[in-house]
């Protein structure tokens, strides 16, 4: 083959890649505008008055059930409640209210016909039991109706661990479940990769169960990490923060909402009480500035 024929060759050939670089190009193109124009046509949904509560549970997903936690000022910042089959971790440090938190969700999914487990790693069932009598709540009524059922598992392997939450949902088939705390689980194990495979471990099977599952978990005061082994916040599909901070000469609550799947939720702090007749209260129109 002469110069010169090579020369055509390998024009032509540079003339085809060109015209199929544009033909993906092209088609690239079409596809963009077919997810753009979908996107555009559900950002018109949701700003059309088609009604509160249809505007309240539509995400780019689509239609999500939400599980109300019942905790006064919270639902409205998370778009009716939590997603349900979710996991969520909630986190923070002593003080914060999270024990609090967890059996109040409890409680009000159990007075609405969601029978809860609350696994306690911590304290006995009895200590469990003696903090939601001080807040008024009727846990005695609930247990003997098969509506709320608290465990305190043993403390010697994790797989019996997971035997007993799998136990435990099937026996009052539950629909919400808290574990307090997964920060011990730490203690079975001496490796931090097991302690994090063991995490993921969890996480997958609460999915499998499909309760709507508050994971609490303790950080110190001092370090600004969301969880002590650095994997749950990444396995959970909500993280929600509750803090204590020190303002002059007192100390105030608060909450934040920093991650949360399939649903638009406030992204700022919002001041929190816990009263003895009532629980947790957020105040979701009122804010926190500071630094934290």
């Amino acid at each position: 083959m002469s110069k010169i024929q090579l020369k055509v060759h390998e024009k032509k050939r540079v003339h085809e890649e060109i015209e199929e670089h544009h033909k993906k190009v092209e088609h690239i193109t079409k596809e963009a505008h077919k997810i753009l124009k979908k996107y555009r046509d559900r950002k018109e949904l949701k700003s059309r008055s088609i009604g509160k509560e249809e505007i309240r549970h539509f995400t780019v997903e689509g239609d999500v059930k939400r599980v109300p936690t019942g905790i006064k000022g919270l639902d409205e910042l998370i778009e009716g409640g939590l997603p349900e089959r979710s996991v969520t971790l909630l986190t923070g440090a002593c003080g914060t209210g999270k024990s609090v938190f967890g059996m109040e969700f409890l409680v009000n999914g159990a007075i609405m016909g969601e029978p809860g487990v609350y696994i306690s790693l911590q304290e006995s069932m009895e200590e469990t039991l003696n903090q939601m009598r001080f807040f008024g709540w009727p846990v005695d009524e609930l247990v003997k109706e098969g509506k709320l059922l608290i465990v305190q598992p043993e403390l010697y392997n994790f797989d019996a661990l997971l035997t007993t939450i799998e136990d435990a949902i099937d026996k009052v088939k539950a629909k919400r479940m808290v574990i307090d705390s997964i920060s011990i689980i730490g203690m079975y194990f001496e490796e931090p990769f097991k302690i994090r495979k063991s995490l993921l471990d969890l996480g997958q099977l609460l999915k499998k169960l499909g309760c709507t599952t508050i994971a609490i978990s303790e950080v110190s005061e001092d370090k600004k990490e969301l969880s002590p082994y650095g994997v749950e916040e990444f396995v959970v599909d909500a993280v929600i923060i509750l803090y204590y901070i020190k303002k002059t000469n007192m100390f105030i609550r608060a909450i934040a909402i920093r991650k949360m799947r399939t649903t638009r939720h406030s992204n700022k702090i919002h001041p929190i009480k816990i009263r003895r007749h009532g629980g947790i209260i957020i105040y979701p129109s009122e804010e926190i500035f500071t630094d934290i």
